[in-house]
């Protein structure tokens, strides 16, 4: 009896490392570990949380179970002595059998969820950590030995599907996007452009585009050289990532010139976002790279769907138009709509 239950946890683990080690979409990866652990343990609630030891944060990926305002918390930074910091220097298997522990147990968010039990496993690739499964229940309860020598044989495939597939998303987004400003490159917003044409055009609704050129640029290369000039573009594309909203998509469109698509957005309001706000983020952005030796601005020209073009190449030579528009008007720190418009 015993040998048949061996067998079926051998063939339960057997069937989840060939579901996942092959596997290269991270979510998936993450989805069928979850389920798979929960399923060995009979935890009714569970998460994957991914460490990044360049900024020692935490953060969840995957979970089930846990309320909304559990879940709110999904990032957190490690702290030196907490209970993520010594899983971490462990590299063990923890467990919790009862959280009242509370010499132990100390995640006030974590108690207020209900959770009287977990198990924390660390996910190790090499010599690396990628993460740690958590796996809760709601009653204090203890975790039998077999199940937890069967989560560690788990956590050392899973750690091997994880670190394949970030390293397959990492070299996808590399080659979309550009090297020195972080931003996506000229082929991904082609083809970006494209599917948000698609889009508005099947339910009828308008969006927004935006060049944005840095002013004297040339001049600012010749007179700094071209390293200053490849960290004035680094800025800012910085700037642009920290400036835009999370739906807005940011690219390189080609030199120091950079195009901002803005879903679902009217042209009233792209011009109030870019005058109010994000221009002059990027300018800021200028200023801590040049330190007030050199005073880069730039001019944003914004057209929008359907008014200014019902394709790429019409909405992109309205959008270009608006930016010559607003340079001809000598406005060195000026916003140019397709009809046109310009503030100082």
């Amino acid at each position: 009896m015993g040998g048949t239950r061996e067998q079926r946890r051998l063939l339960e683990i057997t069937e989840t490392a060939k579901a996942v080690v092959s596997q290269l979409d991270l979510d998936k990866v993450l989805t069928v570990i979850l389920k798979k652990a929960m399923e060995i343990t009979k935890t009714r609630a569970g998460s994957i949380a991914l460490f990044t030891a360049k900024t020692g944060i935490m953060r969840i990926h995957a979970h089930k179970g846990f309320s909304k305002g559990f879940i709110s918390n999904y990032e957190w930074k490690v702290q030196r002595g907490g209970l993520t910091d010594r899983i971490l220097k462990s590299r063990a298997v923890t467990v919790i059998n009862d959280s009242t522990n509370k010499a132990f147990f100390t995640d006030a968010v974590a108690v207020k969820e209900g959770i009287k039990s977990l198990v924390c496993v660390p996910l190790v690739y090499s010599t690396d950590i990628v993460g740690i499964l958590y796996l809760d229940d709601f009653t204090s309860r203890k975790f039998p030995a077999e199940d937890l020598q069967t989560l560690e044989i788990m956590a050392s495939f899973a750690a091997i599907a994880i670190h394949n597939a970030r390293t397959h998303t990492s070299l996808r987004h590399q080659a979309n996007t550009d090297s020195l400003t972080g931003l996506f490159n000229r082929r991904s917003f082609e083809n970006v452009l494209d599917r948000e044409f698609h889009r508005a055009e099947r339910h009828g609704r308008e969006f927004s585009l935006a060049l944005v050129d840095v002013n004297d640029f040339k001049k600012f290369n010749d007179t700094f050289g071209h390293q200053a000039g490849d960290r004035a573009l680094s800025a800012l594309g910085e700037a642009v990532r920290k400036a835009v909203r999370s739906t807005d998509f940011a690219a390189r469109y080609g030199g120091d010139e950079i195009a901002i698509i803005l879903p679902e957005t009217k042209l009233a309001r792209a011009y109030q976002l870019f005058t109010k706000r994000i221009k002059q983020e990027i300018e800021e952005g200028f200023t801590r790279i040049t330190q007030g030796d050199f005073s880069l601005t730039v001019t944003i020209g914004i057209a929008a769907y359907p008014r200014d073009g019902r394709n790429a190449r019409d909405l992109i030579l309205s959008a270009d138009r608006a930016l010559m528009n607003a340079k001809k008007m000598k406005y060195t720190t000026s916003i140019g709509c397709s009809r046109p418009v310009a503030v100082a």
